[in-house]
């Protein structure tokens, strides 16, 4: 345990010392900044005008999806190169030489990453909280609730791109695991609204081919909008337990698919 935290350790001081966090940070707080516009006052949509109740539920919803999004990416650009960069410089061998294991390496690495970007999450949540709170007077419990059930997107986004970046380049890993994320989202759309399922009636193989997709692609979109329904009555809360099941039994065979591979590998 001690070695899995050093390496940690070591990744969360590379990762803090990365111009890319706090640009990425300063980015999110801009567009949050904007977001908060939301809160209170006269807001219309579709030129109807929101409740003070409504526009709270838009402004948070916003706010939320603005911090997930950035998480996202500081997630995405962090993961393509924890690895890589480790095998480029020759400073893995360093650490597979002591004695650690490679299982121990590559939770060290993740859980470094993943603290950095929960750092970045944290004080975005935070930040969002105060403003909403100086805006509206109601300070938004229920978005941690919405953060804490994203957690486990950005825990699978970081192990999908780390077993990807073990067989391919770090730009490769880093492109294809937001196609996944953009494709099993646009995908997940069609299973979770019913508006949008309903376009598939009267195709059979359309429906078929989705829920085949459906079931093989992780269900980051499922997820995604599980977690705004913390915040949000528009997000349905009735498919709670399957896509947080779904996504740690991929949790479990990434895991052991990362270990077999990386265990192979030469250095």
């Amino acid at each position: 345990m001690r070695q899995i935290l050093a390496i940690a350790g070591n990744t969360i001081k590379e990762g803090l010392r990365n111009k890319m966090f706090y640009i990425l940070l300063g980015i999110a707080l801009i567009f949050i900044l904007i977001g908060r516009g939301c809160m209170g006052g006269s807001v219309s949509v579709q030129n109807q005008q929101l409740s003070p109740d409504e526009a709270f539920s838009l402004g948070t919803t916003i706010g939320f999806f603005i911090i997930t999004f950035w998480g996202l990416t500081l997630a995405g650009l962090l993961s393509m190169g924890a690895i890589v960069s480790d095998v480029e410089t020759g400073v893995i061998t360093t650490f597979i030489s002591k004695p650690i294991s490679r299982l121990e390496y590559l939770l060290g690495k993740f859980i470094g990453v993943l603290a950095v970007v929960l750092i970045n999450v944290a004080v975005l949540g935070l930040g969002f909280s105060i403003l909403v709170f100086l805006k509206a007077g109601i300070f938004p419990f229920a978005l941690f609730a919405s953060l804490g059930i994203f957690v486990l997107n950005i825990v699978l986004l970081i192990s999908f791109i780390f077993l990807i970046s073990l067989v391919t380049s770090r730009i490769i890993a880093m492109v294809f695991g937001i196609l996944a994320y953009v494709f099993s989202t646009v995908l997940d759309i069609f299973v979770y609204f019913d508006a949008a399922r309903e376009k598939l009636i009267g195709i059979p193989s359309a429906q078929w081919i989705t829920k085949i997709l459906y079931f093989a692609f992780p269900q980051w979109g499922s997820t995604w909008f599980y977690s705004a329904s913390f915040i949000n009555d528009f997000f349905s809360q009735t498919m709670s337990f399957w896509p947080v099941a779904h996504t740690l039994l991929y949790l479990c065979l990434i895991w052991v698919s990362m270990a077999f591979v990386f265990s192979r590998k030469e250095f």
